[in-house]
């Protein structure tokens, strides 16, 4: 498989991932056309749209990351595209877990799903960047030593942060929801500034 041909197929099955996802969200019964029958409706939706939004802006940087690596690999080899599909099982993943905890948000066994299922598409992600910036030739970095050695270890501790709210769902569940919104901010900048200096 060419470069192309790897990036147009991750390309389509995030789109696909997308799409699913937004069709979770299902049009409300209204009981009479009030504001009041509206509102209501409203609220009901309000967790699952939520969920949705939470969920699109981590799919979308999953995305960004894959492209930004995708984009300095020179060529593949079938460790790479193991460990994309991976990527994909487990970012295809989401719109179930989004549709479950939409309808059971303080269920700590349903809230537990997502830390470990965004543990599990980190670890497949950083693996792709692993193999191809650090064990292997197949893309080209300007990244020291030192630069990868940090990397490395940010991955290990944002993996390790999503085991662990993944059990403390059985603590206190707004706990576990409290670092799945923080999670995104705390590690999203600094990789995308890390992106952007590797480009430049």
């Amino acid at each position: 498989m060419t470069k192309s041909r790897l990036e147009a197929f991750s390309d389509g099955m995030f789109a696909i991932i997308l799409t699913i996802l937004v069709l979770e969200l299902h049009v409300p019964e209204l009981e009479n056309s009030s504001f009041a029958a509206f509102s209501a409706s409203m609220i009901q939706l309000a967790p699952k749209f939520f969920a949705f939004l939470f969920s699109f802006f981590i799919i979308a940087i999953f995305w960004v990351n894959h492209h930004h690596i995708i984009h300095q690999i020179k060529k593949v080899d079938t460790k790479l595209l193991w460990l994309n599909i991976g990527l994909l099982f487990f970012s295809s993943l989401f719109p179930f877990i989004t549709a479950f905890i939409g309808d059971y948000m303080m269920n700590p066994f349903v809230v537990a799903l997502y830390p470990l299922n965004m543990a599990l598409s980190s670890l497949m992600i950083n693996a792709l960047w692993k193999h191809a910036f650090v064990d292997s030739d197949l893309a080209s970095s300007t990244l020291t030593a030192e630069e990868k050695q940090t990397r490395l270890k940010r991955d290990r501790m944002a993996l390790l942060i999503n085991l662990g709210s993944a059990a403390l769902a059985f603590v206190w569940v707004p706990i576990t929801l409290t670092i799945m919104v923080v999670m995104p901010f705390a590690f999203v900048v600094p990789e995308f500034l890390a992106n952007k200096t590797e480009e430049e």
